[in-house]
């Protein structure tokens, strides 16, 4: 059998204009301290004054937001000098809990990415020790810790099963004498808090601020003249939020602050190849940033000088429904080694909904208003924002059976092993240009977390439901997680537990709940399984009926990789154990009781025997509730403009293989038009092995493939997700030379969404009923406002993939907006496969 393939290896060329500028608003410290002032100023007032940003536009109007401070700098600087050491967790037997911190309208939070060392061990030989980025909160509000609400849930199941619902805000009062502080617990954790946002229909602010080392961009010694595709620029960051409808922010690709950034530098005269080379020029600044704007850039702190450059981000949010969604980084080229080990969930809570539950869910019908009260009976015991997370992380550290690090390993390593383009928290670089290890990797394993530990236990109660909200914020590969009982000699056998989907991708279904069953072909029993791509998460209700000790596994379940159309890393199932012809060991976490499994246990899960007194929790039936996603304008799908714009994307190209890229194209080589008010149809293509992820809206599935409807019900049509894959369409596919089957499995795919339109004055209006009812006053566009186009896009959700070129800038245009082609081009799928990045193209 081949070997694996690689998305791409060797030189990256640069290609387009210059489009990753960053060159940020220079504030020294007697101008920050002023502008702190102006700020708090106005903050008393609610109203800001204007601001020189990355949006092009003042926003007097938008509600100050906390400054930061040059005190708070100085401290960010003594703990970036002093690297914390994080001990995983190994088989601890509870759940670590993420800690909470809240943002109210107008909070603010300070976001520090910062080095941490870090070791996991099993043993002298299953070890792995290493530096990496993660992320460290400060600001906001600590939130109680949730107390055991399956007990709760045991404890009032029977009252809500058909005698109406519970006061909306009991639940959260009995949480409060439950308090820990959250800034203690992440110290010595890989555990980024959940922002919790209350701020649904007003803004918050996060102010990150870069205190990775310094390291030049990839042109250096010369300042950056073309976009560069590939790992580079590996400790320069910047921040996207998954789960949030807001502003894109962004005016244009440049990420430069204003017009006059280029003279505006800490030392100006030095110019930009100094700002992006020079690691004795300080980084003291702070950029207003509006919105999910990732185009604009993050500089690192110089050693001894001062803290890295400050992103103010603000967010200004309309209504938008409960669910969860996560933070990472994603400056271009530098996700894939970012955003392993520095990631953390956010929040919309269901505590915004002025009028509780009954303002979201509706009984589907009136013959099931029994189930419907018991269903949210069991949600308002256990709150969205307080109920268990499970965030699943990854290691990437496989070596190949020669000892060299494997295909997935690399681009967490930042480039190919020996070059000089790589990570100074990972590697030395020698005066010959040679860089040498710094990390130890005795075990040679990939290793799978869950809440930064490794193979936790869960405790649960027998026939008793427990609302998780699953993450799954691995960079590549995808999960297929099922209760299992580990058998004495190794083997598995399905556990006596079943999963309900309540929402995915902070959107509830549109008729909940949905008991998960998988069935493919040839299989005797349906399993209850759950799939996760990279960036999924999923609002679930969890229930096993038989006391015991049982796993939290990926790999056996109904679902594997098709090795024969998979040979690359990013589509193979976590756990999946490949033919001894492909030299890869298996996952850490195929390590359990002694033997080596052919599935990766993630938790260990126990159940508990009930109290006598309470009786079995019933069996929820399906669609007893209907989500009224019409209430929030961006979900009310029936109103969407007609007739829709077609556009068709696919993410598969003959070179290495089958390397990904859209529609033969690499970022940025064109760009996909999108007008501001429109409705959009897009036909998705290679999605089976290629996650799909849209930035700032959610996606409505209107047709989908056998191959995964036939099989499952885990994606029905109406169902909204932010990140799509559909890995079941492996089974069948077949290896091609244009790869990954040649583009041919999983079709046809299309979605459709309304782009909304974006004003200067930062209108927003999502759900001004729901906003009024919660005390917010609706805002509309001032009469001098006029619609402002916008920058976003979108990517394979393969991390690496997209760093290496797997994206396309998506253009929110307006009508009257002079830059745009005429006619306006539309985005067609390519007949062949026929893309080479050789230096002609």
């Amino acid at each position: 059998m081949a070997a694996f393939d690689r998305q791409r290896r060797g030189p990256f060329p640069t290609l387009g204009p210059l489009l990753l500028v960053v060159a940020l608003l220079a504030v020294p410290l007697a101008s920050a301290a002023a502008a702190a002032a102006h700020q708090a100023a106005s903050a008393g007032s609610r109203s800001s004054g204007p601001r020189r940003a990355l949006f092009g536009e003042t926003y007097g109007h938008l509600p100050a937001t906390a400054a930061v401070k040059p005190r708070r700098h100085l401290r960010r600087q003594e703990a970036a000098d002093s690297r914390p050491t994080i001990v995983i967790p190994i088989r601890p037997s509870a759940l670590p809990t993420i800690p909470h911190v809240q943002l109210t309208s107008h909070g603010a939070a300070s976001l520090s990415l910062q080095p941490a060392d870090v070791t996991v061990s099993l043993d002298a030989a299953t070890s792995l020790t290493f530096t990496t980025p993660r992320y460290f909160v400060s600001g906001g509000r600590p939130m109680p810790a949730a107390p055991d609400n399956q007990a709760q849930a045991q404890a009032l199941s029977s009252t809500h099963s058909a005698s109406g619902p519970l006061d909306n805000t009991t639940a959260a009062k009995q949480q409060k004498h439950r308090h820990q502080e959250p800034y203690q617990q992440q110290k010595q954790a890989l555990l980024a808090p959940a922002l919790v946002v209350e701020a649904v229909c007003g803004n918050f602010s996060i102010a990150l601020t870069n205190n990775l080392p310094f390291q030049g961009v990839a042109s250096c010694p010369d300042a950056p003249t073309k976009t560069e595709n590939g790992p580079h620029d590996l400790e320069w960051t910047n921040l996207h939020t998954h789960g949030l409808k807001v502003d894109p922010g962004a005016v244009t690709t440049s990420g430069i602050c204003d017009e006059a950034a280029a003279t505006d530098l800490p030392a100006a005269a030095a110019g930009l190849a100094d700002y992006y080379c020079n690691a004795d020029l300080s980084s003291q600044q702070v950029c207003q940033v509006l919105g999910d704007n990732i185009y604009v850039g993050d500089r690192p702190y110089a050693l001894g000088l001062a803290p890295g450059a400050t992103l103010q981000y603000t967010y200004p949010m309309g209504g938008s429904p409960p669910g969860v969604g996560w933070y990472h980084p994603h400056h271009h080229g530098s996700g894939g080694i970012q955003v392993p080990t520095a990631a953390g969930p956010l929040i919309i809570p269901e505590s915004w909904l002025p009028g509780g539950l009954p303002d979201l869910y509706e009984p589907a019908s009136k013959a099931v208003t029994g189930p419907f009260n018991q269903l949210l009976g069991i949600m308002r015991a256990q709150p969205l924002e307080l109920s268990t997370i499970l965030r699943f992380d990854a290691l990437w550290f496989r070596n190949t059976s020669t000892g060299e690090p494997g295909d997935d390993s690399i681009p967490f390593l930042g480039a190919d092993p020996g070059e000089g383009n790589v990570s100074p928290l990972l590697y030395d670089v020698l005066p010959d240009g040679t860089a040498q290890p710094k990390y130890s990797n005795a075990a040679g394993r990939d290793w799978g977390l869950v809440n930064g530990a490794f193979q936790p236990t869960i405790t649960l109660t027998d026939n008793t439901y427990a609302r998780w909200q699953l993450l799954n914020t691995m960079t590549m590969k995808w999960l297929d997680l099922t209760f299992q009982q580990v058998l004495a000699d190794g083997s598995m056998q399905p556990a006596d537990c079943s999963i309900w989907l309540l929402g995915r991708d902070a959107v509830p279904l549109p008729l909940l709940p949905r008991r998960l069953q998988s069935k493919p072909a040839g299989a005797t029993t349906a399993a209850s399984d759950l799939i996760l791509a990279p960036g999924n998460r999923a609002d679930v209700l969890v229930k096993c009926n038989t006391p015991g000790t049982y796993v939290l596994a990926s790999g056996a379940g109904p679902f594997h990789t098709n090795y024969t159309a998979c040979q690359a890393t990013h589509c193979e199932l976590f756990g999946d154990v490949a033919s001894a012809s492909f030299g890869f060991p298996r996952s850490t976490n195929n390590l359990y009781g002694g033997r080596e499994l052919d599935a990766a246990v993630l938790a260990v899960v126990q159940v508990a025997a009930r109290d006598a007194s309470v009786p079995p929790a019933e069996d929820l039936p399906d669609d007893v509730a209907r989500a009224q996603l019409e209430r929030f304008a961006y979900l009310n799908h029936t109103a969407f403009p007609q007739p829709a714009v077609e556009q068709c994307f696919s993410f598969m190209s003959a070179q290495y293989g089958g390397m990904c890229s859209v529609n033969n194209n690499l970022f940025q080589d064109t760009v996909v038009y999108v007008r501001e008010g429109s409705h959009q149809s897009w036909s998705l293509r290679d999605i089976t092995f290629h996650p799909f992820h849209l930035h700032e809206s959610p996606i409505r599935l209107t047709s989908l493939p056998p191959c995964a409807t036939s099989v499952t019900n885990m994606w029905q049509v109406g169902d909204w997700v932010d990140v799509l894959l559909l890995p079941t369409c492996q089974t069948g596919c077949p290896w091609e030379d244009a790869g990954s089957g040649g583009g041919n499995c999983g079709n046809p795919v299309t979605a459709e969404w309304v782009a909304q339109k974006y004003y200067s004055s930062g209108h927003r209006a999502h759900s001004p009923d729901l906003c009024a009812a919660a005390g917010f006053h609706a805002t509309k566009p001032a009469a001098s406002s006029t619609c402002q186009s916008r920058n976003s896009i979108f990517h394979c959700h393969i991390i690496t993939h997209s760093d290496e070129g797997c994206a396309q800038v998506v253009k929110w245009y307006c009508a009257d907006d002079p830059a745009v082609p005429n006619p306006v081009p539309l985005a067609t799928c390519p007949a062949t496969y026929t893309y080479s990045c050789m230096p002609d193209h």
